[in-house]
């Protein structure tokens, strides 16, 4: 019954939605920065890998998006609640909280810079692209965990300092990285074709093609729409926030046990 085509877009959503939260769970109760990633990378993977086999790339790239829902929408709830234990697990956390202020606060965007920009985004493709095709995905989702993660950070301290919550819960998630994740999801199932065709799991070609052709189409809109949007998006979000609460550091969770956990690494 598995099988059957049209069971199959709504079951690896689900499966990639579970093994997402799963993922996180587990990450988050190892405290630790490093294990956070490997378990949620490892259970996508485990969910591409089976959609993959069962049904083929397409669903394989539904089963990614699905763990990337069940994996954020855990996770900035966590952060929310927990500021501190969210700075000391998730890689880049607070750097990239700072570059993201420092922007609300300027004004000055990637628009300024659109060549830096255009090429910071093709070396951190370049690197999610070889580390989908060395390693048939599961690297390019430890990968995709670790931007996640410091990016669902971010979004949760907007949140928590939000002057108008509504405003914040649209935009704080940037449209343009949303399709930046559809892109990369998509362009990760398609580069680990070859390794997964070489260890007897080919897929359909057809397949293959449109998902690398769509998600290079929504990296390129990806930049476009960053270069575009993000003077007005930026004036917005920071008039809807109370930046000097977002950028304090926060307290040590009071949650028992966790303080100690959250030791030096």
């Amino acid at each position: 019954m598995l099988r059957d085509p049209g069971l199959g877009p709504l079951y690896v959503l689900v499966l990639g939605v579970l093994c997402g939260w799963m993922g996180f769970r587990l990450g988050w109760r190892a405290a630790h920065r490093i294990v956070l990633p490997l378990l949620e990378g490892g259970m996508g993977f485990l969910a591409f890998l089976y959609a993959w086999t069962l049904f083929g790339p397409l669903s394989a790239a539904i089963a990614v998006m699905g763990w990337a829902l069940g994996t954020s929408l855990p996770a900035i709830a966590t952060f929310r609640r927990h500021p501190a234990a969210a700075d000391a697990r998730v890689l880049r956390a607070a750097p990239y909280r700072a570059e993201m202020l420092a922007w609300l606060r300027s004004g000055v965007g990637p628009e300024v810079f659109p060549r830096r920009t255009a090429l910071a985004h093709l070396r951190e493709l370049a690197a999610y692209l070889v580390a989908a095709a060395a390693t048939a995905n599961a690297g390019a989702l430890v990968l995709g965990a670790i931007l996640l993660n410091y990016m669902n950070a971010y979004v949760a301290r907007l949140l928590a300092a939000a002057r108008h919550p509504w405003t914040v819960r649209l935009l704080a998630w940037n449209v343009w990285s949303l399709v930046r994740v559809l892109g990369y999801v998509l362009l990760g199932v398609a580069a680990a074709a070859p390794l997964l065709r070489w260890t007897g799991r080919p897929g359909d070609p057809t397949e293959i093609r449109a998902l690398a052709l769509t998600g290079a189409f929504a990296v390129m809109l990806d930049l476009l729409l960053k270069l575009l949007l993000s003077p007005p998006a930026g004036r917005r979000l920071a008039a809807a926030v109370d930046l000097d609460a977002a950028a304090a550091l926060p307290e040590p969770d009071a949650t028992p046990g966790l303080t100690r956990r959250l030791g030096p690494r």
